[in-house]
């Protein structure tokens, strides 16, 4: 299968100094790639080179087999979207304008969406179940829902692939995996690429296909998920003293370990 979304021996940086070095990925269509790293191991950074809003000091960004340098905004924007983290506006803005602010990447500069553009707006916020929301202001949501509005806004973009900066910040538990049921979902079903910044090692085992452990800004691992997350590389990347184990039932989780759950010796 090929890929749509590759990475070639890529150095980025702030000034001279490099955050990412020798960064070489790729991922295909219909799959979901975990990032995983500590605060500050550059997965921020490899969102804004894919992106395009930070160039790299060597190497290459291929989407779609298209050099990312030698595009302007507009038609990356038709070939990658992002959904970034706890997403504000700093206007009061409804949810289907902000829904709409997806069009840019196809429509005429100072044109205004027509109601073919509006009624895609609406289906996308009703594929992931935002319908309601659509007439409300986006800044009075909730963190889940805001989350919910960016990503209709990805899917309306209509983008081969797509870019999603830890969205489960400042969600709690419920919607941490609404959101990841969501956008395994849609990347299946819609046939797209997605890159997705996580946190939570389990939210990587139980949703996605492969994962990218990145440690000082180089990838030490690269994989399926089930095949990389063991003992000795979450504690080498995630600098925590945390284990696998298996539940009674068969199924890879993540744990602290040594450490009984409170009130388990009462």
């Amino acid at each position: 299968m090929e890929s749509s979304l590759v990475i070639e021996n890529l150095t980025a940086g702030y000034g001279k100094a490099p955050v990412l070095t020798h960064i070489n990925l790729s991922l295909q269509r219909g799959s979901i790639c975990a990032l995983m790293g500590e605060n500050g191991s550059g997965k921020t950074t490899l969102i804004r080179c894919i992106n395009g809003t930070l160039n790299p000091l060597r190497g290459k960004v291929w989407a779609n087999r298209q050099n990312i340098a030698e595009l302007n905004r507009m038609e990356i924007a038709r070939l990658i979207s992002v959904v970034p983290q706890a997403a504000q506006s700093a206007f009061s803005f409804s949810c289907i304008d902000m829904v709409l602010m997806g069009a840019v990447a196809r429509m005429k500069p100072w044109a205004s969406p027509g109601r073919k553009e509006i009624s895609r707006a609406t289906a996308a916020l009703e594929e992931v179940g935002g319908e309601k929301l659509a007439n409300r202001l986006f800044n009075r949501l909730s963190g889940g829902e805001r989350q919910l509005v960016m990503i209709a806004r990805a899917l309306y973009q209509d983008t081969p692939i797509m870019l999603l900066d830890e969205p489960n910040t400042h969600l709690d538990y419920s919607n941490q995996h609404s959101v990841m049921e969501l956008v395994r979902d849609l990347v299946k079903r819609r046939n797209v690429t997605a890159l997705i910044t996580l946190h939570d090692p389990n939210l990587a085992l139980f949703y996605c296909d492969r994962v990218a452990m990145l440690k000082e800004g180089v990838i030490l691992a690269l994989g399926k998920t089930q095949d990389i997350m063991n003992d000795t590389m979450l504690r080498e990347v995630l600098g925590s003293n945390i284990q696998c184990d298996h539940t009674r039932h068969g199924v890879l989780v993540v744990t602290p370990r040594h450490l009984e759950p409170a009130g388990a010796a009462l």
